[in-house]
């Protein structure tokens, strides 16, 4: 791995607990997540037109991602409305490396050194450190939460073997984060009236959801981008240092309670990325 990759991973990490922390930082996380869903379909309608088009092989991983994206969307405001990001989200994050760590050896060809193996295992057991470093969250907290994880493992995987098949990265990126957003708001329209669908979005909560749905783009595009030069698994662990950005923006922004063993596991995490960079 080059430090330009590692750059790219790092800018996305910080962006993707950017609009994370914006999101349980709204008061109503369901709405906040479907204005994101909102600029990035905005997004989609006048960049598209510029893209290279994916490969005809990447339609079936896409379709997938998208259906996937859809459940993500909801499983992500719904944990943001009872969980601190604090908590929620280094559990999140740190289930789905977990799945994609262990299923992605044996989807792709890439070999992973075993300082990488290390690097991963370090992370994810400073995920879990993260993750128990207090705080309460109740049954249907813990259900979502870990559901998210799962879906988060799922379409890691999944997006991995489309966007090295699609041939146009960001073009990928953009559909299947727009065409998951159609579907988070069709949802929203079916089970709440097309007026909650109108009042999503005014002039100024319409710039608010391209800059967010910007940075969410943004942030799988500079991944997705990594994983075509990068082992997989590696990015995805790399990826996971949003945890430090998120902690910090708990921590300092939300003024969530970010106790000593949850710094201790986040500069764990860091060890881990280094590992992973050096491996």
């Amino acid at each position: 791995m080059t430090w330009s990759v590692l750059l790219l991973v790092l800018a996305a990490a910080a962006l993707h607990a950017g609009w994370n922390t914006a999101v349980k930082a709204a008061g109503l996380p369901a709405v906040a997540t479907a204005r994101l869903c909102v600029g990035g379909i905005v997004i989609a309608v006048f960049a598209l037109p510029f893209l290279p088009w994916p490969a005809a092989g990447a339609w079936p991983f896409l379709a997938a991602s998208v259906v996937i994206h859809v459940v993500y969307f909801r499983l992500t405001a719904a944990a943001y409305e009872t969980v601190d990001l604090s908590l929620a989200y280094p559990m999140m994050r740190g289930g789905g490396i977990l799945v994609t760590a262990a299923l992605a050896p044996l989807l792709f060809t890439d070999a992973l050194p075993w300082l990488g193996l290390g690097g991963i295992g370090i992370v994810g057991l400073a995920l879990v450190g993260l993750a128990l470093g207090g705080g309460r969250m109740g049954r249907r907290g813990l259900a979502v939460v870990g559901a998210n994880a799962l879906v988060i493992g799922a379409y890691s995987l999944i997006d991995g073997m489309g966007v090295r098949a699609s041939g146009a990265p960001l073009a990928y990126t953009v559909l299947v984060f727009s065409l998951g957003g159609a579907g988070n708001l069709a949802v929203i329209g079916a089970t709440r009236g097309l007026g909650a669908l109108r009042d999503l979005v005014n002039r100024r909560d319409l710039v608010l959801a391209v800059a967010g749905g910007a940075s969410a783009i943004g942030s799988y595009a500079l991944v997705l981008t990594a994983m075509t030069l990068a082992p997989v698994a590696l990015i995805a662990a790399l990826r996971e240092t949003s945890m430090i950005f998120a902690t910090g923006f708990a921590a300092f922004l939300l003024h969530e309670n970010v106790g000593r063993r949850r710094a201790a596991a986040a500069l764990a995490l860091a060890a881990g990325a280094v590992a992973i960079k050096l491996a």
